[in-house]
């Protein structure tokens, strides 16, 4: 089975991931890739994980900024990550040699080229990140907007009604009790980027039952989703969270349960998702009548924000992007490929040996 997940994505308070959890673990060995803009970190590890992907597992990790480029690729079978290690998503060896090694990719530029693109260059990086910091502050609004729908949600919320639905669909779903308690892990299956907010659809298609939660107050499909995460997780299944990163607490979008082959999600004001086949769940129903009639205006207005703030994050991180392809022109100028193709092999022979030991 293979999965796409993006590695991370902005947060009121900047980037945030979740993979440190590989990273940082003895039972994996981690590959940090350093290096600046068109060093080859992305085309690597696609080479990588093409490789790898007729013999076992992969998981690819796509950049929330650029979604046709990846941050990183775990090799599940393997025990191993490749994982882009410069800014905003920094890594460092936790136990160097024995569970992660750096690669400077930066080591194949030919200096004397960048030199000559020095003012260039650095007119470049400047521009680009005021206009990440510019969609930083974008999507800060736009999650203070979210945030506000949550509240609103809150207060309309029906919750002995929605516990007793959510009671009755986990008894249909998982039966009897088995094995210890599951485990919880964070992935980040929705995203906004420069095309707006994404989900990466592609791994849904792992999963034989789909449910999708209409919700436009975030509130009740965040509530349903733990409380049906937490029966999984004590009836046994291991269960994948993804959490929307615009809020500054712990807000929940999807529920991958891969055992039993469901994935929960929602389709609120921000991710607008429309999947063929999937049963719905209506979560008008568990909200309070005359309370949403009370706050109707303001749950409008909310709407039409949300879409506004999100198209014009993206748009500001398209013109991010725009930019970056420019800085990345002048590296790829300055960059010995057949460096990257050693450093590829390098890594794929070390992979391939630890999996015969």
């Amino acid at each position: 089975m293979s999965e796409k997940f993006f590695l991370g994505g902005v947060t009121p308070n900047g980037f945030s991931t979740q993979l440190g959890e590989y990273v940082n673990s003895t039972s994996y060995f981690t590959y940090i890739l350093k290096g600046g803009a068109g060093t080859g970190k992305s085309t690597l590890m696609k080479k990588l994980a093409d490789h790898f992907e007729p013999s076992e597992n992969v998981t690819r990790y796509f950049c929330s900024s650029d979604p046709e480029s990846l941050d990183a690729v775990v090799l599940h079978s393997s025990k191993t990550v490749v994982i882009d290690g410069t800014a905003p998503h920094v890594f460092d060896p936790k136990y160097p040699g024995v569970c992660q090694r750096i690669f400077d990719l930066g080591f194949f530029w030919n200096k004397d080229i960048l030199l000559d693109s020095r003012e260039a260059i650095v007119r470049t990086c400047d521009t680009n990140k005021r206009l990440l910091a510019c969609a930083s502050d974008y999507a800060k609004a736009l999650g203070k907007v979210c945030e506000d729908s949550f509240s609103w949600g809150e207060f309309c919320l029906d919750e002995q009604k929605l516990t007793a639905f959510a009671q009755r669909f986990c008894k249909k779903l998982f039966g009897k009790r088995h094995g210890l308690r599951g485990r919880q892990q964070l992935r980040q299956l929705s995203a906004l980027t420069m095309y707006g907010y994404i989900t990466l659809s592609e791994t849904l298609e792992n999963y034989l039952d789909l449910y999708c939660i209409c919700d436009d107050r975030f509130c009740g499909s965040d509530k349903l989703i733990r409380l049906i995460a937490q029966q999984a997780r004590a009836h046994g299944y291991d269960v994948k969270l993804s959490p929307c990163l615009l809020f500054e607490d712990l807000i929940y979008e999807h529920l991958l349960i891969d055992e039993i082959g469901v994935a929960i999600l929602s389709s609120s004001p921000l991710t607008h998702l429309e999947i063929p086949h999937a049963h719905k769940i209506n979560m008008t129903r568990f909200y309070d009548k005359p309370k949403l009639i009370s706050c109707k205006h303001q749950s409008k207005t909310n709407i039409s924000l949300i879409r506004q703030l999100s198209d014009l994050t993206a748009a500001t991180m398209m013109q991010a992007k725009q930019v970056h392809d420019e800085l990345e022109s002048h590296y790829i100028k300055a960059m010995d490929f057949d460096g990257l193709d050693r450093v590829c092999e390098t890594i794929s022979g070390e992979i391939a040996f630890r999996g015969k030991r």
